[in-house]
């Protein structure tokens, strides 16, 4: 009688790390971007948004898309995301004057 295969004679180890570190991501992913649309606060749902640019660069890394991962990041963390907590910043301050002035 024959005894039972092992795990491993169907799958790498590699292959079952990625798919770990992908399941990571996709959950962290998801995670943030609930947390993004049901924040109350909206320099919160920025970060969250943020967070999720992150994720997805580290996905678009594990997946062996390195540039487009660095392209991710200087693009949408660096730019989109600086110009959105600057924008929402600048018209908090301004809803602010008006209501106190």
């Amino acid at each position: 009688m024959e005894l039972p295969m092992d795990i491993t004679q169907f799958y790498d180890i590699r292959f079952l790390i990625e798919l770990g570190v992908f399941a990571l991501f996709a959950v962290i992913i998801i995670g943030l971007s609930i947390l993004t649309v049901y924040s109350r606060n909206i320099v919160h749902s920025a970060f969250y948004l943020l967070g999720s640019f992150a994720a997805v660069a580290g996905l678009y890394i594990s997946l062996n898309a390195t540039f487009v991962g660095v392209a991710q990041v200087l693009v949408y963390i660096g730019a989109v995301g600086v110009l959105m907590l600057f924008a929402i910043m600048l018209t908090r301050r301004a809803i602010m004057e008006e209501s106190h002035g």
